[in-house]
């Protein structure tokens, strides 16, 4: 008789949880799903309250906070995790510089069957050593440091990261501009500095801006899509980066 696993699931989105147990079904008979999560919150009470799960599905980004927190607030050592998103950002890369598995959705059936198979493979303490070192890079790439150097001509300045408005660009050069009006020309690509604050709250939100999403004021549908920063300035959002821009502001 095949050993089932018990499973929760933990995603924010009604159809995300649906359609990955739909595929746990069709491609992962040993699956057996005990439970499900919208939040944060709901979460940490199942599985402070729950015994015996022995897979987690993990959502990073939640309505109430991230996937990760959960961790930090219950006994991840007594099963194994397989993250999902939909979404590209500074945790995922995090994750892909570790042995810890994560599926992008929509979830691919293949990829599916293969994390769970790795999962089930490996052992529990080796897992629980993976999560724990994860967790520690984690924590130092969200509590990025408040300042940022920035090199010109005549040297290296120290800016507060808050006050960049944002930043566009000049072909090889870029143009930083900040909440107190100075502008600084710098000898980068809008590329470079974008992996510069990778870790902090911006956004590419078009080939020619970087924006930090705390001095957006306002997201109107004219043109396809603008933004209008707390300096005044109106600028277009591409097609392509519309929904994730949406996202993270739905997370404010």
């Amino acid at each position: 008789m095949q050993t089932l696993i018990n499973t929760v699931i933990i995603d924010d989105e009604p159809n995300a949880r649906a359609t990955l147990a739909l595929e746990l079904k069709l491609h992962c008979p040993e699956i057996r799903i005990i439970g499900e999560a919208a939040s944060v919150e709901e979460a940490v009470q199942f599985l402070q309250s729950t015994a015996g799960v022995d897979l987690l599905f993990l959502d990073i980004q939640l309505t109430d906070g991230t996937g990760f927190y959960i961790l930090e607030q219950v006994d991840y050592q007594q099963f194994k995790i397989i993250f999902t998103t939909a979404y590209s950002d500074y945790a995922l890369k995090a994750i892909k510089f570790s042995p810890l598995d994560y599926l992008l959705k929509p979830v691919d059936a293949e990829e599916l069957r293969a994390a769970v198979d790795k999962a089930l493979r490996t052992k529990q303490d080796s897992f629980n050593h993976q999560v724990q070192s994860f967790l520690q890079q984690y924590r130092a790439i969200a509590a990025p440091p408040e300042r940022i150097a920035l090199a010109t001509s005549d040297g290296i300045h120290l800016f507060p990261v808050k006050s960049i408005i944002r930043l566009a660009s000049e072909g090889n050069y870029t143009t930083v501009h900040f909440e107190n009006g100075k502008k600084l020309l710098l000898a980068k690509t809008l590329k470079d500095l974008e992996e510069s604050l990778a870790r902090h709250n911006f956004e590419r939100i078009h080939k020619s801006h970087l924006v930090n999403l705390d001095h957006v004021s306002s997201y109107v549908n004219r043109f396809g899509g603008e933004i209008i920063m707390s300096d005044g300035a109106e600028l277009p959002v591409a097609q392509r980066k519309k929904a994730q821009l949406l996202h993270r502001l739905g997370d404010f």
